[in-house]
């Protein structure tokens, strides 16, 4: 066994991100400090989930079996949105660190960020109102979160985006606001201030820009934010150690975590951390075990698999296993856009660990715009002008848990009225398309043309064929047409109460229609944390040494990803993995 230091190890050069790019999105696929808490104990949920043998038993691995230890200040495990932010800030901040990726290159990065009043936003004359996002945030969650952490990200998302913004400036980046219509969004009031920023390849880019050019397939929109933040390490000495598989975090019985071990093609590598280990791991939506014990529902209403394949939740279950507490309710981020064939019904292919959801599309955007959607027996169930999840988490309800969408020639038209926030917005999704032709034509061609399952007619009654509804199915699905084209004249839906900007006609052909189930993008449940980002224990206290960020971590979603608050999470990822960094740096007291 021999003992190495940290910037003697030889390391792996990046490797490009290659497939990983298909995953952009599920990467997950985003001020001033407040104080410290001294009653968290008291307020923190210790519940445990009911069955936790998916969590498993550390490894024994003896002394004799590490075939190389190494020495650092700070160890990162996992280089995706969270662990490159956190690395980026150890370097400015003087810190020492090693930052451990299983793959062989860096994760691919979500590339729009929430932040909350930033130099965008004052420039494009918004005022974001701190406390009521504050408490538009518990109340998604139920207030199942601790809103110290909450705020954390409210507090200090401002200050994240100013340092990364003199990192970008050095790629010839800029960063904007996406602006929106003021309008609410749904059948409920929400409060849904423009949060979502984005980086450009346009010097003279505005710093509000609407969401329609924010989406616009012209627009340069950046994606590599890992990658350069990648360069900004190697230029500052510092290179990410690839293939490092974490499988035990190393902790004194009741005492600090002081490292990990990892596995590698070489052999089994120990980790020293005299600061800390920081878990940027991502959650679990690639783990079908995990995600059929902690989220039943999702098995009876996705089909779209959108989440990276790293997500298997190894830093979640590793770190339960030396005592870290599990958030006790779900929060899966799911899209309404899992595009199916007539027929095909959601849920697992098989009951493997490794399972895939049954659609062979992970996303098809046209799925989210609020068009009239019907069950398989013809029938509307739901206000379609709602967040991505709540049709999904609806159609659990109804067979085969899958809707149908229909729209007409008047779609490019209609989009626009709808104004739609995040990324249901956009050219991809028809508002830069004067016809539906043109529209098809682009989103075949991103969708390889023979696997984008829209049915085309000339008729309704045509178009109901070949959506495969029959008899009694058929004759309720063109007569609930009758009652959708009779609310959109009236201006009222007496059905669900959608808003009136929000309905549409159906009479003008062609006609179009595609079967739908959810397509999962990520799993917000985690390890409870504190406004440190310190994991804590059965008892809701901090595990000395142990910080967990992005995906992995916990205390802030419960039951839904608070989709209408556009980038939220990506936002939270990047501002939490730079505060630990400054925590460990003395920047909190």
């Amino acid at each position: 066994m021999t003992t190495t230091s940290a910037t003697a190890l030889s390391r792996r050069s990046f490797l490009g991100l290659g497939a990983l790019t298909a995953f952009a999105s599920g990467a997950a696929l985003v001020g001033c400090a407040p104080q410290p808490s001294t009653t968290l104990a008291e307020t923190s949920i210790a519940e445990e989930p009911k069955n936790t043998n998916w969590v498993g038993e550390a490894p024994q691995i003896d002394d004799a079996d590490i075939v190389n230890t190494l020495e650092t200040d700070v160890l990162i495990v996992g280089a995706g949105n969270g662990g490159m932010a956190c690395a980026a800030s150890c370097v400015d901040l003087g810190l020492d660190f090693i930052l451990c990726e299983k793959n062989a290159a860096v994760e691919a990065a979500r590339g729009f960020f929430g932040v909350v009043n930033s130099d965008c936003t004052k420039a494009a004359g918004v005022d974001i109102d701190p406390l009521k996002l504050l408490n538009e945030m518990s109340r998604y969650a139920d207030f199942k979160n601790d809103p110290r952490v909450t705020k954390v990200w409210i507090d200090e998302s401002a200050e994240m985006k100013q340092w990364l913004d003199g990192i970008a400036a050095k790629k010839g980046l800029k960063a904007t606001l996406c602006l929106h219509e003021n309008h609410g969004d749904g059948g409920t009031d929400y409060y849904i201030p423009p949060i979502s920023h984005v980086y450009v390849a346009d010097e003279s880019i505005e710093p509000g820009i609407s969401l329609e050019k924010a989406g616009s397939i012209d627009l340069p929109v950046d994606w590599s934010r890992n990658v350069w933040l990648e360069e900004h390490l190697n230029e500052a000495g510092h290179q990410v150690t690839f293939e490092h598989k974490l499988v035990k975090l190393d902790r004194v019985e009741d005492g600090p975590v002081t490292g990990a071990i990892f596995e590698t093609p070489e052999g089994y590598v120990r980790v020293n951390a005299s600061l800390g280990v920081v878990l940027a791991t991502g959650g679990y939506a690639a783990n079908a075990a995990m995600t059929r014990e902690l989220n039943p529902i999702l098995g009876k209403c996705i089909t779209g698999n959108a989440f990276s394949p790293s997500t298997t939740g190894e830093g979640i279950r590793i770190a339960m296993q030396v005592g870290a507490q599990f958030d006790s309710e779900p929060a899966p981020a799911i899209f309404n856009r899992g595009m199916v064939e007539p027929g095909v019904d959601a849920g697992y292919t098989d009951d493997s660990d490794t399972a895939m959801f049954s659609g062979q599309i992970g996303q098809n955007g046209i799925g989210s715009q609020p068009f009239m959607k019907v069950d398989r027996r013809g029938r509307r169930f739901i206000n379609e002008s709602t967040p991505y999840d709540n049709v999904v988490f609806s159609a659990a309800g109804h067979e085969g848990g899958v809707w149908c969408m229909v729209w007409d020639a008047n779609a490019p038209k209609d989009v626009k009225r709808f104004a739609t926030i995040g990324c249901s917005t956009g050219g991809m999704w028809m508002v830069n398309f004067e016809t539906v032709d043109e529209w098809l034509e682009a989103i075949e061609q991103m969708m390889h043309a023979d696997t984008a399952p829209i049915k085309k007619a000339d008729t309704l009654d045509e178009l109901a064929d070949l959506l495969g509804f029959e008899g009694a199915d058929k004759e309720t699905f063109l007569a609930q047409v009758d009652t959708y084209n009779t609310a959109y004249d009236n201006q009222r839906d007496d059905e669900f109460g959608k808003e009136a900007y929000r309905l549409s006609e159906l009479r003008t052909g062609p006609f179009y229609g595609a079967w739908f189930g959810g397509s999962l993008l990520a799993t917000l449940q985690g390890l409870r944390i504190d406004e440190h980002m310190r994991v804590l224990d059965e008892q809701s206290r901090p595990i000395d040494g142990l910080f967990a960020v992005g995906d992995c971590s916990g205390s802030m979603y419960a039951n839904t990803y608070p989709e209408l608050l556009a980038a939220n999470a990506c936002g939270r990822t990047l501002t939490f993995g730079r505060h630990v960094a400054r925590y460990l740096a003395g920047d909190f007291s």
